[in-house]
């Protein structure tokens, strides 16, 4: 049976866009259901990422079935900085079926071609600092929140439409949040060393949200300077994704460092609301509320979601500030277990620091491209 391809526009076709994962993966013992109200507001207008750049889904239907989905992406602020042609594809999800993915493929890499691209490339939900990649190993545990879930045959199809590998991706699993003592020994000694240069080490301040996320947005951008993929965010999408993040973060999660009163690095973690995500059907928050399911201690994992500090102020010690004093703080909330990810494979250095700290290869993700 022939593959019919329809661009979701309509809020139905939308509906249907988003809830495609629910029925790919029912009965799936590692799936974690996206809540749709949060899908639903990152997918339209309400995203800052539409002030600058465009995306068109795509559905796919194999009689009356439907079978696959796609967003084809062209993001203007990517293509002003690298100068590359380059389209994306992301929010990726199909049956096992070359066919299905090769019609869902063409018709995303169709569109980008009418746009001038010459070359797609993906999975990447929007921007590098949003999900990116296929998970190619470490299916036997669930994702932590935010980063990616599918089943294995992903690769295949992928390699199978012509896509060749760009890049590879790790994750890391800490089964311990309490490290040695020596470890912390030697924090605490290379902190106070910091203190005598007016480097300091502090919890976000809530009181001044605002003011504090706008620091941090600068600094996450120089500090990403340079990294595979990196577009920097602007002041409205950053501040998009720390609304998001602050309903679910205490103060502790987000440790800030600064010399004189300026900002210089930045360590967040989230905890691992997956874990309650996956209790709720279909992505259905209502009649709940983040509030209410947050007051229940069900919760006992992070994620390091992001670490950097500016070039001049890098090898002085503070990211061993930042993982002790988290490392107290996790003990102390009842964490268990973190992960960190993303962590890029030509980043060879964090990946030996995380490594030598005691992380232990969890996940690997993959993303691929190929000509249009």
């Amino acid at each position: 049976m022939s593959i019919r391809i329809e661009q979701a526009i309509s809020p139905r076709q939308i509906r249907a866009f988003i809830r495609f994962r629910h029925k790919l993966y029912q009965g799936d013992p590692n799936y974690i259901p996206e809540l749709n109200w949060s899908e639903r507001n990152f997918l339209g207008p309400r995203n800052p990422f539409f002030r600058h750049s465009r995306a068109a889904y795509f559905l796919a239907y194999n009689g009356k079935q439907m079978a696959g989905r796609v967003a084809a992406i062209y993001n203007t602020m990517h293509l002003e900085r690298y100068q590359d042609r380059t389209g994306f594809f992301g929010f990726f999800d199909a049956v096992d079926d070359q066919a299905v993915c090769d019609a869902l493929l063409h018709a995303a890499g169709k569109w980008l071609a009418s746009l001038g691209l010459t070359r797609i490339m993906g999975p990447e939900n929007f921007t590098t600092n949003h999900a990116v990649g296929i998970l190619t190993a470490g299916f036997e545990q669930p994702p932590v929140v935010q980063m990616p879930y599918n089943r294995p045959y992903y690769e295949p199809l992928l390699n199978n439409n012509g896509m060749t590998e760009q890049m590879e991706l790790h994750a890391y699993r800490f089964e311990q949040v309490d490290l040695p003592a020596d470890f912390m020994k030697r924090a605490q000694t290379i902190e106070a060393r910091l203190k005598r240069h007016n480097i300091r080490i502090r919890p976000v301040n809530f009181s001044h949200f605002g003011e504090e996320m706008e620091q941090l947005r600068q600094v996450y951008n120089a500090a990403n300077e340079g990294h595979w993929g990196f577009v920097p965010l602007t002041v409205a999408e950053f501040r998009f994704l720390a609304n998001d993040l602050r309903k679910i973060v205490q103060k502790e999660n987000v440790l800030l460092a600064e010399k004189d009163g300026q900002l210089i690095g930045y360590m967040v973690t989230v905890p691992d609301v997956n874990q309650i995500l996956r209790k709720i059907p279909e992505g259905r928050l209502f009649p709940f509320g983040w509030a209410k399911l947050l007051a229940k201690p069900q919760i006992n994992g992070a994620r390091l979601l992001i670490l950097g500090v500016l070039p001049a102020f890098r090898r002085m010690g503070i990211d061993w500030c930042f993982y002790a004093r988290t490392s107290r703080f996790f003990t102390e909330a009842g964490i268990k277990w973190t992960e960190a990810g993303y962590v890029m494979g030509n980043n060879l250095m964090m990946n030996r620091i995380i490594r030598n700290i005691g992380g232990k290869p969890a996940k690997t993700y993959k993303v691929f491209a190929r000509r249009i």
